[in-house]
């Protein structure tokens, strides 16, 4: 008899241990779906750049990114890159959420301009509410003269608990 109490004990506190070690994630139903062109990961950043698909003679690439920089904190970070010195170069970053299956506004960074360069960066830390995922949506732009160019770009999801 002693040693079954033992035993059942043992297999209680194991139980206990292992229900108490693994994570449990809200989003596990959604990870791997694309929304609006973000894929929804369980990563800790997400960085994107792009290149214009169709070759001008300004942009060269604009990217994006996103990291969980501690509890209920993201990293945003965002650049725009001309070819050669331009009159302006543009950089905004749109903090998104997903929330009902569509991606919402949380806040913009920027826009950052810099003037007779061919590069601009902005980066910030921000809080954010646990239990969505994460995207940042970059706006990026080259300005010379009368000829402008953009491009968006949109990084994958990231869950933060």
């Amino acid at each position: 008899m002693r040693k079954l109490k033992q035993m059942v004990t043992g297999m209680l506190f194991v139980a206990c241990l292992v229900m108490t070690a693994l994570p449990v994630y809200a989003a596990d139903n959604l990870l791997g779906t694309v929304v609006d062109g973000s894929l929804l990961t369980d990563e800790d950043s997400a960085e994107v750049t792009v290149y214009p698909k169709a070759r001008g003679s300004l942009l060269s690439y604009g990217a994006g990114g996103i990291t969980i920089a501690g509890k209920r904190l993201v990293s945003l970070s965002g650049s725009t890159a001309a070819y050669r010195k331009v009159e302006k170069v543009k950089v905004a970053i749109y903090l998104q959420r997903l929330k009902d299956g569509r991606w919402v506004h949380v806040l913009t960074m920027g826009p950052t301009i810099k003037y007779n360069t061919n590069i601009v960066s902005s980066t910030g830390t921000y809080s954010v509410t646990g239990g969505y995922y994460y995207r940042v949506y970059g706006a990026h732009a080259v300005i010379n003269g009368n000829t402008s160019e953009s491009t968006p770009s949109f990084s994958d999801g990231i869950w933060v608990s």
